[in-house]
């Protein structure tokens, strides 16, 4: 119990200042009871739901250290509730269950499983979490101490006298000819529906010299590519299936994708996303996003081709293209809306490690216990 009690204090801490983070769980408790120990949404949560987003945000960095979410039945919950007024009383009851080798009830959602990257997560908003877990509840006071200790998390600004870069603008296709060979150049391809391809893109981060936050030296620090509103060099379509494509001249460095954002929620990959270095002079090609109306994002970084079509009327640029090299595992504090990581298959990791062990969890789809959703 004393494990997962501080694991979820330190998660608390972490999410505090996401804009549904920690800074709700004073609500946490009045949030609906009931017997399920609230399972992640796998998309952003509204910021009207601030104590939706709380837990949201807490048990997916719980499903980091290797937590699952575990559903009751409707009788053990009701029974739990009794005790949902004094923090310490739950705790107590609520240890036997934690501390069994095996999960005392369904498992809802597993420990993490790189669902973003090879799932079927779904960065949107999400209305409908209307279970806060027991476990939230059972350490709001806990949590409260401890983030109040922590102290408000602010994202990092420019430097006294150093003034804060406008974002890169990704590339028109009428700018094409005016492009500096001479310069960095990213290249990314996204595949999928309309709706899907105008909705979503990826924002990317230049990072300080030893891969941590964000640098400010003048220099632009992000730049987002995707959605209907960047401006693309190249637009196909086959069928139902679009393909939108994307350059941008980048200032050297080490770039992060950051964050998988929907419209204007952003899902902030502060704890655990890929990295690369590009010089001035190279040009890198991230891979084809594919955006899927069932949820996962996977970059496929199979065919170079691609980078060679869309760069053909650039031979330059097309004669020396290659794979952004990613390395996995590049973290930061966490601000946004939703947090979670992202890890590109095959790829190294920074310290070697991946965010977390990939378990295997079976997931029953008709459960014999009744389980409360409302």
């Amino acid at each position: 119990m004393a494990e997962h009690n501080d694991a979820l204090v330190d998660c608390a801490v972490a999410t505090r200042g996401l804009v549904n983070g920690s800074d709700a769980m004073g609500a946490v408790t009045a949030a609906t009871g009931g017997g399920l120990l609230g399972a992640i949404v796998g998309g952003v949560i509204d910021n009207n739901e601030n104590r939706q987003g709380a837990a949201a945000n807490i048990e997916n960095c719980m499903a980091l250290k290797g937590w699952s979410v575990i559903g009751l039945t409707d009788d053990e919950g009701k029974a739990l509730e009794a005790w949902d007024d004094d923090p310490s009383l739950l705790r107590e009851q609520l240890a036997p269950l934690i501390e069994q080798p095996s999960a005392p009830g369904i498992v809802l959602r597993g420990p993490f499983a790189n669902e973003l990257a090879v799932g079927e997560f779904r960065v949107e908003e999400a209305g409908d979490l209307e279970e806060v877990s027991l476990s939230c509840r059972a350490l709001e006071d806990l949590t409260e101490a401890a983030v109040e200790a922590a102290g408000e998390l602010k994202p990092p600004k420019p430097p006294k006298g150093v003034k804060a870069p406008k974002p890169v603008k990704a590339t028109k296709e009428k700018d094409i000819a005016t492009i500096n060979t001479d310069k960095a150049q990213v290249v990314l391809s996204m595949l999928g529906g309309r709706t899907n391809l105008n909705m979503y893109s990826i924002t990317l981060q230049r990072l300080a010299d030893d891969g941590s936050e964000v640098v400010y030296d003048g220099a632009p620090t992000n730049v987002t590519l995707g959605g209907n509103l960047t401006p693309k060099i190249r637009k196909t379509r086959e069928g139902d299936i679009r393909r939108y494509d994307f350059l941008a001249e980048i200032p050297p460095g080490i770039w992060k994708i950051a964050a998988i954002n929907w419209s204007v929620y952003a899902a902030d990959l502060c704890f655990g996303a890929p990295a690369f270095a590009i010089q001035d002079g190279e040009t890198l090609f991230l891979g084809t996003l594919s955006v899927p109306e069932e949820g996962g994002y996977p970059l496929d970084q199979s065919d170079l081709g691609v980078a060679h079509d869309i760069l053909e009327p650039l031979p330059t640029l097309a004669e020396r293209v290659k794979f952004a090299a990613l390395t996995n595992g590049f973290t930061s504090d966490c601000f946004g809306s939703y947090a979670y990581a992202y890890e590109q298959p095959g790829a190294p990791f920074v310290d070697d490690q991946p965010a977390a062990d990939t378990l295997a969890v079976e997931v029953i789809d008709d459960p014999e216990p009744d389980i409360e959703t409302e």
